[in-house]
């Protein structure tokens, strides 16, 4: 894998940690996961640490996990 990102503008890591960010954004826009709290949704993907993803969804989305669930509009 690390092969095949050398070339790349991202790491493996970096690589994998953005698509379990992107579901998670998925989730917490989706009506349905409405029923989940924010930390339910994160550890569906991976995220063992609510503060570590709460910093970094804000670095990659520029706002909170929190306001992200409840206003799926912004």
């Amino acid at each position: 894998m690390h092969k095949i990102f050398e070339g790349e503008d991202t790491t493996v890591s970096r690589w994998i940690q953005s698509r379990r960010l992107e579901a998670c954004r998925r989730d917490l826009l989706h009506r349905e996961a409405a029923n989940r709290t924010i930390v339910a949704v994160a550890r569906r993907w991976g995220f063992t640490s609510a503060a570590h993803f709460s910093r970094v969804f804000r670095a990659a989305y520029g706002m909170s996990p929190q306001r992200v669930a409840r206003h799926p509009q912004t």
